[in-house]
């Protein structure tokens, strides 16, 4: 309804003319606004929403201080033919007018609604929830989301969760199904999703002012590497509680040979090299191989291992000097080149590439409506986390081409993205495909949710494709840019100010930024998780083992575990484990058995006889 009494009335002067995008207005003392509040002007047949950008004051000489406010228009009813703001009365914005101003009326309402509830605008004591439209977050019609601010005081990471679980409930169904791709970068700040945390009164309340539960993630499967001895996962997540939750992410030669330019330097991707990469993932990994000239018997290159004795036969081919310098048109020099690079990712990535080729992969076609596939790399060398996102996009991309994932759409969350596609950096293959996902992956579903600490110094082309963007507490600094030249200088001092917990908001059915509060998310923050759930110590091979059966079975005992391995070579054991983790047995410790196979017992030698010499009397030197 209507505020019964206006704030103020709209000024205007010959050299300050209210116009249809702005006008000033002037208020008393004592009312409560300020700049970000929404106000409505009703006059002449027309009414006007404006969100207030600048604040002035001044000494008119009677003693009493005139205060002025300065509003950017958001919508005009009706919307043609447009006019000028009337000289009329302004009332603060009350809750029905919410609506109206940010045109949430076109998309909230009706048989079919699509809002999605981001937080609430507040201001003169009222709350109105606010809502963003899937279909401009989500595709077909926009989609991405942005948020930038100063680490630890922006809460980047906390609105991504909240924004993910308001997604998962308010999504509509006629629009499909949704799944979320995470991939923690740094500490365990997504280690915990699935935890239930600590929230205040007031964030409950606001929760029951979006209609939204205040709960963790119910369905979220953690992936994560093994460190260098392929047995120990490399995360914080390792506490005995949560091992059940958590897999191993392992990936052979045929995983990571069609990324390999991720792998290679820049320099060292030629067209001669990548043609001989492209024939080795065409015509020889994963395929039965057969050139005479090698050898008599077939190749079958599944592993690095296998690779490496496909490269040998080569070499001893050209070393007889049978071939000369080139073999099926390929240069030994390339030949050594991409063999030399090749073999040094299952070292240079150790834990997250195997060499024997057991790998262990996010369910791809099995993915499920609602689910979170957390995948934490904070503990790979920035190459091996360069390979996992690049391995992982393009199976989301490949995949909701073919209608084959499992859902309908996919949201992939990305911090720290200054990194991945800094505005200067080089020309990698990284960046090339985020530019890729930024401009075409609405029309797929694919998703980018993104997050940086200063948006100057992530490329324009990811950035402003982004159709919501959210800004925390800025750097002084980062708002002296250029890309916050439209802006009034009233607007960066509030964004530079701005407490944990509310954020400036941009989406395209708003005229201009609103600023919003949003609830803690209601789950464990990495911090407090970290405390709650302390990371296991590293354990010896035997026990580590016995922790990865356990999580699959939780009857497997240690003892019966050191047993079976004990003695046994440790490429045998991690074969053996990597099967079982794959079948996921109903008895893991017996199939582990199976798998393993049946001890070889050493043969000891004994001592040997001497034998007698044969003496004759012909020997001349016989004594």
């Amino acid at each position: 309804m209507p505020s019964v009494l206006p704030i103020g009335r709209v000024v205007a002067t010959e050299s300050k003319p209210s116009t249809p995008h702005q006008f000033y207005f002037r208020t008393e003392a004592d009312v409560a606004v300020g700049i970000g509040s929404l106000v409505r002007v009703d006059g002449e047949g027309r009414t006007v929403y404006a969100v207030i950008t600048d604040a002035l004051a001044y000494d008119n000489g009677t003693g009493e201080p005139a205060r002025l406010f300065l509003a950017a228009v958001l919508r005009q009813l009706p919307e043609s033919p447009l006019q000028a703001v009337p000289i009329a009365p302004v009332h603060l914005a009350s809750e029905e007018d919410v609506g109206p101003a940010l045109r949430m009326d076109a998309f909230t309402g009706g048989a079919r609604p699509t809002g999605i509830p981001v937080g609430v605008y507040a201001a003169g004591g009222r709350e109105s929830p606010v809502f963003l439209d899937c279909d401009f977050l989500l595709g077909p019609e926009a989609a991405h989301l942005n948020i930038s601010g100063v680490s630890g005081l922006a809460t980047k990471t906390s609105a991504i969760a909240f924004l993910l679980g308001s997604i998962f409930q308010t999504f509509p169904r006629h629009k499909g199904t949704v799944a979320a791709v995470c991939l923690n970068v740094k500490g365990p700040d997504l280690c915990f999703l699935d935890q239930p945390g600590e929230i205040s009164a007031d964030d409950r309340r606001i929760y029951a002012r979006l209609g939204l539960a205040a709960e963790p993630f119910a369905d979220v499967r953690y992936f994560a590497p093994l460190k260098p001895d392929g047995v120990n996962l490399n995360t914080l997540r390792t506490h005995e509680a949560l091992a059940g939750r958590t897999e191993p992410l392992i990936w052979g030669l045929r995983e990571v040979l069609d990324f390999a330019e991720v792998v290679l330097n820049r320099d060292d991707i030629d067209a001669k090299a990548d043609g001989f990469i492209d024939f080795l993932a065409e015509r020889v990994v994963g395929r039965e191989y057969r050139d005479d000239l090698l050898r008599p018997s077939p190749f079958r290159v599944e592993t690095f291992t296998d690779l490496e004795e496909f490269f040998r036969a080569i070499f001893d081919y050209l070393e007889r000097g049978r071939g000369g310098e080139v073999w099926r048109s390929h240069h030994v020099a390339t030949i050594r080149k991409i063999r030399n690079r090749l073999g040094n990712i299952s070292t240079r990535c150790k834990g997250l590439v195997t060499d024997d080729g057991a790998a262990n992969d996010l369910p791809w076609g099995r993915f499920a409506d609602r689910a979170v596939y957390a995948v934490d790399v904070a503990g790979l060398d920035p190459l091996a986390q360069d390979l996992v996102f690049a391995r992982i996009v393009s199976q989301l991309r490949e995949r909701l081409e073919r209608r084959d994932l499992g859902v309908d759409h996919v949201i992939v969350f990305v911090d720290e993205l200054n990194k991945y596609a800094p505005t200067d950096g080089p020309d990698t293959y990284v960046r090339r495909m985020l530019i890729d996902l930024s401009e075409r992956g609405r029309y797929l579903g694919l998703v980018l949710f993104s997050a940086q600490q200063f948006r100057s110094q992530v490329l324009r082309r990811v950035t402003g494709n982004a159709g919501t963007a959210l800004f925390g507490r800025m750097d002084g600094e980062e708002l002296a840019t250029p890309g916050y030249a439209t802006l009034s200088a009233a607007t960066r001092v509030k964004l530079a100010t701005l407490p944990k917990g509310e954020l400036m908001l941009r989406h395209p059915h708003f005229t201009h930024p609103i600023f919003v509060r949003f609830p803690r998310p209601a789950m464990l923050s990495g911090r407090d998780g970290v405390e709650r759930f302390p990371p296991a110590p590293e354990l010896a091979f035997a026990d580590a083992v016995a922790r990865q059966l356990r999580a699959l079975d939780r009857r497997v005992v240690l003892d019966a575990v050191r047993e079976l391995v004990d003695g046994r070579r440790d490429g045998d054991v991690r074969r053996a484990l990597a099967a079982t983790r794959r079948e996921r047995p109903a008895d893991a410790l017996a199939f582990f058995r199976a798998a393993l196979g049946r001890r070889v017992e050493p043969e000891v030698a004994g001592a040997r006889r001497g034998v007698a010499a044969v003496r004759t009397a012909d020997d001349p030197y016989v004594p």
